[in-house]
């Protein structure tokens, strides 16, 4: 079922892409960036926020948002420390960039005043 180049990821704007393709690779990285970016801009939040309410959102989308990324953050400490995931732990993190797209998106939302 997932070997094969028939099995795909499904971004969610609703593009199927293979799960061996360049698309699929260009998607990941670009997902990866994204909620690096969110996640960053979330910190810096955290750290002026002065309202209770105001932080139990911003403390709720980041931790939202680490979990829904954490496979795309354990590819890119791989690729980092020079190691290689198996491949189904790579597979299960490609799979999973819908979802971290999605958590991005939703933390953005948050940020906004």
């Amino acid at each position: 079922m997932l070997a094969g180049g028939c099995a795909r990821v499904v971004t969610v704007e609703g593009e199927r892409l293979g799960i061996r393709s360049e698309e699929l690779r260009r998607y990941v990285e670009t997902v990866f960036r994204e909620q690096n970016r969110v996640a960053t801009a979330l910190a810096f939040a955290l750290e002026d926020a002065e309202d209770p309410e105001r932080i139990d959102a911003l403390e709720a989308a980041e931790e939202d948002l680490l979990a829904a990324c954490s496979g795309l953050n354990a590819i890119a400490a791989a690729r980092r420390d020079g190691e290689r995931l198996r491949r189904l732990q790579a597979l299960s993190a490609a799979r999973a960039a819908p979802e971290c797209e999605r958590a991005t998106a939703d933390a953005e939302s948050v940020l906004a005043p």
